[in-house]
């Protein structure tokens, strides 16, 4: 049985947390040439934003369901920013959405690279490993080296290792991280915890350990 982790733990900007002032932007522009920019100036204006606006209107292109706009905003802000690991996780998220999975777990790996303790990168990164059962025991060390980091989102991460070692057809470990996940205090969603229970169940029988 494929057993399919929870879900992501959580990395675009709050919508509270958008602000991109285009208008501003905009009226400059038009102030010092004196005429209406085109669609191409107005995306070399836009791409000398801040990373994070940049990155804030990604989020408002992907909310609005356009993918490939909200990609081109994210990577702008990776260019202007290649440390920004916000930028290069919501990047992964949207090529996950675009079918693109080498190309998400590569944005993912970026992400961990410009921020070594990005718990939500690494969980992305392996709950993506695990639906497709693809890099796992790279995907379980990405894991388990930012479970520390996590917080409040420790159950998410314990849950995704939980499939991971499913996926590997480790499933003692697997029953393992999932009791641990139902203890953590992050477990108390009834959704969360409702699936790690169902996870916990077909990991014992798996392991013929039904209870």
């Amino acid at each position: 049985m494929l057993l399919l982790p929870a879900l992501l733990a959580g990395c675009q900007t709050d919508q509270k947390g958008v602000q991109v002032d285009l208008g501003a932007a905009m009226r400059a522009y038009k102030h010092g040439l004196d005429r209406k920019p085109g669609r191409e100036q107005v995306e070399r204006m836009v791409a000398r934003l801040p990373a994070e606006q940049l990155n804030d209107l990604g989020v408002l292109y992907e909310r609005e369901g356009n993918l490939d706009r909200a990609a081109w905003a994210y990577q702008q802000a990776v260019w202007r920013s290649p440390r920004f690991a916000l930028a290069y996780v919501n990047l992964g998220n949207v090529l996950r959405k675009q079918g693109k999975t080498e190309e998400a777990l590569f944005r993912y790996r970026q992400a961990m690279n410009a921020d070594r303790a990005n718990f939500e990168a690494a969980n992305n990164f392996a709950d993506l490993c695990a639906e497709k059962g693809v890099h796992v025991d790279e995907a379980i060390g990405c894991v388990k080296a930012r479970l520390d980091a996590a917080g409040p989102r420790r159950a998410y991460g314990l849950d995704t290792l939980g499939c991971l070692y499913h996926q590997k057809g480790d499933n003692a470990a697997a029953t393992e991280a999932f009791e641990a996940a139902l203890k953590d205090p992050g477990a108390k969603d009834p959704k969360l915890r409702s699936l790690i229970e169902e996870h916990l169940a077909a990991a014992r029988q798996a392991s013929g350990r039904a209870q």
